[in-house]
């Protein structure tokens, strides 16, 4: 996975980082918030991807005050973490097991989002939808000490709330995508929660490792149904294009392995329309302006989309940008590709894609 083309520490337009606060001012800000957090509950989709291979995870986290929470995933065989102010409590629902674990001070783990920082960066500054608007963020690279070589993390924080709404952390052979819908925040939260009662069933045993979630390959599978407005304001959906090839490519303007692909697209475009081929591109955290200005400039008439983070880049288990998929006429994904590495490639699953049709 070559991760040099991914990120880059460029500026949209209409945003300008030399004014704002530095990373570890950023950093110092989220883990101040979450510590001062008295009452939250958070619906969180964690994404682990392995090559081709991925997995998602639902999970609740819940707080109320120092030693109140509750970590509970929406998979049965998975732990379920309760802490009521003064015991911490570890359910093994798989095992029928249950075992007394050390209070856990920091429930989301955010409150020490500033600690074991041996680098950090803000890379941009993005526009995030949150609950259908836009959301100014600050986009934070960060490497600890305590990570292997290698591994680095991505953190989407809000500019004035500086909440977390997004991390990613890379490492060469695994990616984790972690997004964080706010249910509650500084909200009541039913003090039940952090009740626990051991099951009669349930025996008391010692700590043991949680069950790993298991993956599976994401070509193959149907891709997932969108529907995006284009700078005009124009709906488009995914699934009204059965019978054609598509091809999905998650992009932005200031990612210059995307910009450099584009050309690649449009000659497809151009190419094969007439062949069925469909070509959109899906921006990221960028307005109608900037994606207007930049296809005007550059002479591209291909579809080009607007919103496609958080929501839709999520379900595709985007990790980072360029990342291009290939939907055949059935509306099965039958290929992928990080980075922009190999366009050639690309090119080759489109044609075969498109004669299979024929």
């Amino acid at each position: 996975m070559k991760f040099r083309l991914l990120w880059f520490a460029l500026t949209i337009p209409g945003f300008a980082l030399c004014a704002g606060p530095s990373a570890q001012e950023v950093l110092a800000h989220a883990a101040a918030t979450y510590k001062n957090l008295k009452n939250y509950q958070f619906r969180v989709t964690v994404q682990t991807i392995q090559g081709a291979d991925v997995a998602e995870e639902l999970v609740t986290e819940s707080g109320a005050g120092p030693g109140k929470y509750r970590v509970q995933w929406d998979d049965p065989h998975r732990d379920l973490l309760v802490g009521d102010g003064q015991t911490g409590w570890v359910f093994r629902r798989s095992l029928g097991e249950y075992a007394k674990e050390p209070l856990r001070p920091g429930a989301t783990g955010f409150e020490e989002i500033d600690q074991h920082v041996s680098s950090a960066s803000v890379a941009r500054e993005e526009l995030f939808v949150v609950g259908g608007k836009p959301t100014p963020i600050y986009v934070v690279r960060v490497e600890r000490d305590q990570w292997p070589k290698d591994t680095y993390a991505m953190y989407r924080i809000d500019q004035k709330t500086f909440a977390v709404y997004k991390s990613i952390v890379y490492n060469p052979k695994t990616t984790q995508i972690s997004l964080y819908s706010i249910v509650r925040w500084e909200q009541p939260v039913p003090d039940s929660l952090f009740a626990f009662t051991p099951p009669s069933s349930a025996r008391e045993a010692a700590p043991t490792p949680e069950v790993e979630a298991k993956g599976s390959p994401i070509v193959g599978t149907s891709a997932p149904d969108f529907t995006l407005p284009d700078a005009n304001g124009h709906p488009v959906n995914l699934h009204d294009l059965r019978g054609k090839v598509v091809v999905v490519d998650f992009w932005a303007t200031w990612c210059p392995p995307c910009r450099a692909e584009m050309p690649l697209l449009q000659q497809m475009h151009n190419e094969l329309a007439d062949k069925g081929i469909v070509v959109l591109g899906l921006d990221v955290g960028e307005d109608a302006e900037t994606v207007t200005a930049f296809a005007k400039q550059q002479s591209y008439t291909f579809t080009l989309l607007l919103g496609a983070e958080p929501n839709v880049s999520a379900r595709y288990f985007v990790e980072a940008y360029p990342t291009t998929f290939v939907v055949d006429r059935r509306g099965r994904i039958v290929f992928r590709e990080l980075g922009g590495d190999s366009t050639a490639k690309l090119r080759s699953a489109v044609q075969s894609a498109v004669g299979r049709g024929n």
